[in-house]
């Protein structure tokens, strides 16, 4: 059996050889952040499981590590069995006022994956002075202002979306004012329509500094906000 060191990039490229590189402090929940397919993680986790030849893990911890690293798993065992049977309080979440959208208003989504990155769109031409912007616009006769986000979304950007929740407040840019719903992507690789040059998938930090590319005032503080407001609700959820 191996001995139970702190994980180094080598060991780990042991059995996940194509590991990326460790991200430090980008934003996300965890402070370091690598990336690997699924497909690659799990035949790592088969083949680590094939390599357990010990009958009890603490016993074992113990006998490589020593017995201050088997005590400290052993607090961690304690904690995961008083979890048995237990039901989690709910958590109460205060509620975000879906005051009637203003008339004339846009609608558009902010896009979050499950590994919080933000999905940003290149407007063709940077219209407007936006360089990197969220997907907005105007509802269509008969659209309620959920589906006309989802429908801008998928339009500009040519991903398939599903409302989480209506950030609070409204946001205005250079031509009114827009309301913007966090969405998380349902369904990707679709086309977008020519408003748009690009997309890219990016961290809230690279997120920030794209959007300050944006040659609008006003435009570049308004999608400063949305991107705050978005991440905060996410991290919520």
């Amino acid at each position: 059996m191996p001995a139970w060191p702190p994980i180094s990039t080598g060991s780990a490229n042991a059995n996940l050889p194509t590991l990326s590189a460790t991200v430090a402090n980008a934003g996300t929940d965890y402070p370091f952040r690598a990336r690997v397919s699924r497909k690659a993680f799990s035949e790592a986790m088969a083949r680590m499981g094939e390599d357990i030849d010990y009958a009890n893990f603490k016993n074992e911890v113990a006998k490589v590590s020593g017995k201050g690293r088997a005590h400290i798993y052993s607090g961690v065992w304690t904690q995961l069995l008083a979890l048995e049977g237990s039901e989690p309080a709910p958590v109460k979440r205060k509620p975000v006022a879906a005051s009637p959208p203003p008339k004339g208003a846009s609608f558009g989504g902010v896009l979050i994956d499950a590994e919080g990155r933000v999905l940003l769109r290149e407007p063709s031409g940077h219209y407007g002075g936006y360089v990197w912007t969220f997907a907005k616009g105007g509802a269509d006769p008969g659209e309620t202002p959920e589906e006309a986000a989802l429908r801008e979304v998928r339009e500009e950007t040519g991903v398939e979306g599903e409302v989480i929740c209506r950030l609070p407040g409204e946001f205005r840019g250079d031509t009114g004012v827009t309301v913007f719903y966090l969405m998380r992507p349902k369904k990707s690789g679709g086309k977008f329509g020519k408003e748009t040059a690009t997309i890219r998938w990016v961290t809230p930090d690279e997120a920030v500094k794209l959007i300050e590319q944006t040659v609008s005032e006003r435009g570049r503080k308004r999608d400063a906000q949305v991107l705050k407001a978005a991440v905060a609700a996410w991290k919520e959820q």
